[in-house]
């Protein structure tokens, strides 16, 4: 008797499962798109290959792709593509771990020791977190968000 049960169970578990799947997809919208390989020619010279996605008569051609086959460096840094030339990035580590640490003393009133860390960074931003130091535990107080070009100092919403 407990075997029909479990299998009863686990054949509406697996039917439930395959019946939300099958309305959330039919939730989503569907585009017609041609993949094709094309050709980069610059100045009538093959200088690479890719492969190109051709939505409503647009192609579309990965950047990377482009700026490889003209020789120039790609970057992705406050939200622009920049092919050739790159921001400067003028903000090191340890000058945005000091734009921090003045920050949280002007604007914090804490009694307890507080470690200043790099905790990650990508091509626009450094993440510094602000740690409570306990002998049992580190606990996070706030994490910090540090523009690279212009030293904008923020405080990162809940993450």
């Amino acid at each position: 008797m407990k075997d029909k049960v479990k299998g009863l169970v686990l054949g509406i578990a697996i039917g439930t499962m395959l019946t939300g799947a099958t309305a959330f997809a039919a939730s989503e919208t569907n585009i017609k798109v041609a993949i094709q390989k094309l050709g980069i020619y610059v100045d009538g010279t093959k200088k690479a290959s890719a492969d190109a996605i051709i939505y409503r008569g647009t192609t579309y051609v990965p950047a990377r792709s482009v700026s490889n086959a003209i020789g120039k460096e790609i970057g992705l840094v406050n939200g622009g593509l920049y092919i050739g030339k790159q921001p400067v990035i003028k903000i090191t580590e340890e000058k945005a771990v000091d734009l921090v640490i003045d920050k949280f003393d002007k604007s914090e009133k804490v009694n307890f020791k507080v470690i200043f860390m790099m905790d990650s960074q990508d091509d626009t931003n450094y993440y510094i977190g602000a740690y409570e130091d306990f002998p049992e535990r580190i606990l996070i107080y706030k994490r910090y968000v540090v523009n690279k070009n212009n030293g904008t100092v923020t405080i990162e919403p809940e993450y």
